[in-house]
């Protein structure tokens, strides 16, 4: 089992994060927050490393109808931000947090989008929770390639 298909990929909620979690190891946040919300207040906690701030809303679009008035939907370069902040992170953590607004939708679609990557079952997530379609399709339409695991 290589190191990366051992990073635990873990999804909660705004309230849970703010309260602060115990993971028990060395850990990166990915927050993602309605566009009409501040930023969630993440505590300092133990093995924390960084934080990615994200505004978009759970929202899916529809062929041929437009979308709500104010909607923000995720965004390719969101998408490769993601990619791009794990990656920086990949070598120093044991598990990435993701977190949205309910903890049902957009951040279980990052998560399995992620576990999908690491060569992990992203199919627990979509028995566990509703993963937005759109948020899956677009990080994996924008997924940064993972270089070959250098042997260690």
């Amino acid at each position: 089992m290589t190191a990366r298909s051992m990073m635990r990929i873990e999804v909660t909620d705004r309230e849970s994060i703010e309260h602060g979690l115990q993971v028990g190891a060395a850990f990166v946040v990915i927050s993602i927050r309605d566009t009409d919300q501040d930023k969630a207040r993440i505590p300092e906690m133990p093995g924390l490393l960084g934080v990615l701030y994200l505004a978009f809303d759970d929202n899916e679009p529809l062929p041929n109808l437009p979308l709500p008035l104010g909607v923000r939907l995720m965004t390719p370069g969101q998408a490769k931000d993601i990619w791009a902040f794990v990656r920086r992170h990949e070598a120093g953590i044991e598990a990435v947090v993701v977190h949205c607004e309910a903890g049902l939708s957009r951040s279980p679609a990052v998560a399995a989008a992620l576990a999908k990557a690491y060569g992990q079952d992203e199919s627990r997530y979509f028995r566990k929770y509703m993963p937005n379609q759109y948020v899956y399709r677009t990080m994996l339409e924008n997924q940064v390639r993972l270089a070959p695991e250098e042997p260690r």
